[in-house]
């Protein structure tokens, strides 16, 4: 196989914060840049690629906020006034309201010509056709107007959004029927190692099951991606060409692997030619290879995470998840992050960040994080009982009290 690097091939010698390394990463990788129109129904976890403007006022017509009687605010001062007919959504009142005169009106309904007030119903007493206003409104309430929230050509939503439900919803309500997108990226991933197996396989002497491509293949498929599940690579340089091959021939954009990827003997990821290591100053995980490959007019970007189960996933979420947003052309914060008091001392080793799994909890009438006390990078339960990442370091002890950048755990 003839595979050319266009990032070179040494590695890395300096500890990359995350945001250097994302940095890093995001320069050497060029975003997709084809498009397709879709319907706006369709397009939750895309990402936008044109501008959406409002195609109408929203509201499109002066309409009741309450249930209750529009009047003239001229009127509130009568004694009673006569109703002669009902506003209902989708039905509106057909005549002009004259002086001394009210209409039934339901929320949403178009407000009568002539009137400028609603009065919500448990405000006036109703005799037949005679209503008494019993608490007067200031004039001009309980109505929304014609384009208080949108005006037709207003700009909703700019290139780059990954649209979720509301950003569609917005789009749909301002008569946009169809956005244009981005091209999904189309990611595939691999474990590599002799040892995995997939249930219910029966297990292979000092065999294990392979928990990190189930792990990764939904974190992937949440982030909206195209996704191909290529299995388990065995730790031979060949199987490994022939992956690269496979992930040519399905045209991916990216091949995500786990395993293999550090210094061992059998790490077949990093034994591969043209194969980089960009070492972070974070644990667990320490690093992740990378390449840009070539073959022919394709390309092919090569993210390989550490196999410790934890590892591979404090990895994808805090380097590999921003640069593919970055392939994918989205816009905007990757990892919603918090800063929270610690709720007990940590000691660390030093000199880098560590990723703890921790809960938050209530704490001297506040919120408080609470790392667990196991914290092995194998340990993938201790994510399942967790509810946020916490970064602890670089000092080597951290006081009770002190504030931290946490990463809720229900937003990834």
């Amino acid at each position: 196989m003839n595979w050319l690097l266009s990032a070179g091939q040494t590695m890395a010698d300096a500890e990359l914060s995350v945001s250097q390394a994302v940095a890093q990463l995001a320069a050497l990788l060029d975003p997709v840049t084809a498009c397709e129109t879709v319907p706006v129904a369709d397009a939750v976890d895309r990402v936008l690629a044109a501008p959406v403007h409002a195609r109408v006022d929203q509201p499109a017509f002066d309409n009741a906020a309450m249930d209750g009687y529009a009047l003239r605010a001229a009127d509130l001062g009568e004694p009673q006034l006569q109703s002669c007919g009902h506003s209902y959504a989708g039905h509106g009142f057909g005549g002009s309201l004259q002086p001394g005169q009210c209409v039934r009106i339901m929320t949403g309904a178009p407000l009568p010509d002539g009137a400028d007030t609603v009065v919500m119903i448990e405000d006036v007493r109703v005799d037949g056709s005679t209503v008494q206003v019993l608490r007067a409104p200031a004039a001009g309430a309980n109505v929304r107007r014609r384009g208080e929230h949108l005006r037709a050509a207003t700009p909703l939503l700019a290139p780059g959004r990954v649209l979720d439900a509301v950003a569609c919803a917005l789009a749909a309500g301002a008569g946009v029927a169809q956005v244009e997108v981005r091209r999904r990226l189309r990611v595939g991933l691999a474990s590599t190692g002799d040892e995995l197996a997939d249930a219910p396989t029966p297990l292979p002497p000092a065999g294990t099951y392979d928990a990190n491509r189930p792990l990764l293949l939904m974190s992937l498929r949440r982030l909206g991606f195209d996704t191909s599940d290529l299995g388990i690579c065995a730790d031979e340089g060949a199987a490994f060409a022939a992956l690269l091959q496979r992930a040519f021939d399905l045209e991916l954009d990216v091949l995500l692997t786990s395993g293999g990827a550090a210094q061992g003997d059998a790490d077949v990821v990093r034994q591969a030619g043209g194969i980089r290591f960009l070492a972070l100053d974070i644990r667990p995980g320490r690093g992740l290879a990378y390449a840009v490959l070539h073959r022919a007019d394709r390309r092919l970007v090569l993210l390989g995470l550490p196999g410790n189960v934890v590892a591979a996933y404090v990895m994808f979420h805090l380097v590999a998840r921003p640069a593919l947003r970055h392939l994918a052309f989205a816009c905007g914060p990757a990892l919603p992050r918090l800063w929270l008091p610690l709720a007990q001392a940590a000691e660390t080793r030093g000199g880098r960040i560590d990723w703890r799994r921790a809960r938050i909890v209530a704490q001297d009438g506040g919120a408080r994080v609470e790392l667990l006390a196991e914290q092995g990078s194998a340990m993938l339960r201790t994510v399942a009982e967790a509810d946020a990442l916490v970064a602890i370091g670089p000092a080597a002890r951290v006081p009770a009290g002190t504030p931290v950048e946490v990463i809720p755990l229900a937003m990834l």
